[in-house]
Formats: structure tokens, sequence, C-alpha cells
């Protein structure tokens, strides 16, 4: 059996590292109510998953790795006893959740965020909630839980995300985000047990129906964003942000380019942060004479 607090065994075996079902801690950053949570809870569920959903009563777009040291309120849902929203950002939902709300006797395998309802590509991983929250299953449990973000391009940008051209799109992107863990999950581990449990796995669907996907690649986190972001007046001493959209390719090798192409991404993101590169000597040297 598996010490106390370790990741689930089963005969010595990492759960994350067979093929039965996973204990999945279920997070977003657009709001424990909003359409792509709900559509991945009912597919990964469907595939046989037990998922406990913790995930922010609010839009938290755009938060990073933000943490809220408490007061957190918690909202249980009558109806569902694995459903909470909490007060808190999303990092806050994973920490709360697989620490104080997460049923007894029990601990996650994974800890996925999504379905974002939008892309998380290139350099604009550094602003994403939905890929902060995954990152706070590695950096601030212990042991560290590895995870997913999910993301998804609308199909249809110019209606609302829970249109029902949209929401079909988010079920069958669900499915096949199912489909994407059962086969990519034996990933982190090594000889049985869980040896990257400090790394996500950046997932982003294009713009296009399942069944016309081009196929699957592991792509480089893109250098560039397709979104700039600058300031303007809104009042005295009051500004307000606006964002544009600009073309960004970012490289035949990243995310950005391939997601353009009609491909799944699937980017590694490592929440080890130490570099330990020949540059860190070069620092070192510089040091020396302080």
């Amino acid at each position: 059996m598996a010490a106390a607090g370790s990741l689930a065994t089963v005969a010595g075996i990492a759960a994350l590292c067979g093929t039965g079902p996973l204990d999945i801690l279920l997070t977003n950053d657009d709001g424990a109510g909003a359409a792509g949570i709900r559509a991945l809870r009912a597919q990964l569920a469907a595939a046989g998953h037990r998922v406990t959903l913790v995930a922010p009563d609010h839009n938290a777009s755009g938060t990073a790795m933000s943490f809220d040291w408490g007061p957190v309120r918690v909202t249980r849902d009558p109806d569902d006893p694995s459903a909470f929203a909490v007060s808190g950002s999303p990092a806050t939902a994973v920490v709360l959740g697989a620490s104080a709300l997460y049923p007894t006797g029990r601990r996650p395998d994974l800890v996925i965020s999504g379905i974002n309802h939008g892309p998380n590509k290139g350099s604009l991983l550094v602003l994403s909630g939905t890929v902060g929250a995954a990152l706070a299953g590695t950096l601030l449990l212990d042991p560290p839980v590895p995870g997913f973000a999910v993301n998804a391009e609308r199909l249809v940008a110019a209606e609302p995300v829970d249109s029902p051209a949209n929401r079909a799109q988010l079920d069958a992107v669900g499915a096949h985000f199912a489909r994407l863990v059962g086969e990519t999950r034996g990933w982190f581990c090594e000889g049985g047990h869980v040896a990257r449990a400090r790394t996500v796995l950046n997932v982003n669907y294009p713009a296009r129906r399942v069944t016309n996907l081009r196929g699957a690649v592991v792509a480089r986190q893109g250098s560039a964003t397709d979104l700039g972001v600058t300031f303007s007046a809104t009042g005295p001493d009051e500004y307000r942000a606006d964002a544009r959209r600009a073309d960004a390719t970012g490289g035949s090798d990243s995310d950005l380019h391939w997601l353009e192409l009609g491909y799944v991404t699937v980017t590694p993101v490592s929440g080890a942060i130490d570099a330990g590169s020949h540059s860190d000597r070069k620092l070192e040297r510089r040091l020396r004479g302080l």
C-alpha cells in the first residue's frame, strides 16, 4: 500500500500509471457554472472517472496562479455533494479542494483545469488562470499532483459560448479530451510510479469540429501571442484595459502554428522552477565580485 498522503495505488502501482478510474480534481477559471467545465465533467464521468469539481464562483480569467489566503467562502451544491464553488482564485480552488473539500480518505490523481472558453497558447500562458490552476497542483500540493489544462477555441466566434453549436462543440471536445487522458496518462509515469508530478500538459483545441481535426501533436509553447493589451482613460485617474488581436505565428514548431493548421496541440509545462542551466553558472561568476 502507498504511504499516507501519496498518490493512490493499486497493487503497488500508482493509479495514474494504470488503466482504471482516476480521482480527478476538476477546476477552471471561467466559473463553476461555466459551459466548458460542465461539459468536461460530464465526459470525464462518462469515461468512468471520479470527479470532484472545485472552481471559482466567478469569472477569474487572467489571474494566473494568484492565491487567496482567506477567508474563502465555499458554496456547496445541495443537489451534488461533489461540486463546490469557492470565492477564491483557480489556484486557491485547487489547494482548498485537495486539502479540505476532497472526500475523506481519497486524494486526486490528477488536477484537470478547463475546458477554458478560448485558447491558451503562446506567451499568453503566463496570464492564464486555467494553466495557473493546474500548475498549482504541481507546486502547492505535497506531494505534487500533475495535471492537464484544456482549452478550446470557440467553434462559432459570433455566438455566445453557451449557444447550441458551441455547447455541442464543448461536449465533443470533452469526449475527445477524455480519450486523450486515457492515451497520455502513462506519460507521467516510469516503472509504475509517477515520475513527472511537477508537469502539466497544456492542451489546445482549434476552432474546428472534432470530426475534422487533423490530429494531435506535441508542440513547443510559442514565444509570441496574438493578444495585445493597452490601457485607455475612462475618467479622471481611471483607466480600462483594451485587448486587440494581432497575427502571431510563433515558428513552425509552435502551438500557434499547429493550431492554425487544425491540430490539437499538447505542450508540457513544467512546474519545476529551478533552471539549472549553463546560464546560471555565468550568472554565478558575475556575483563573485560582490
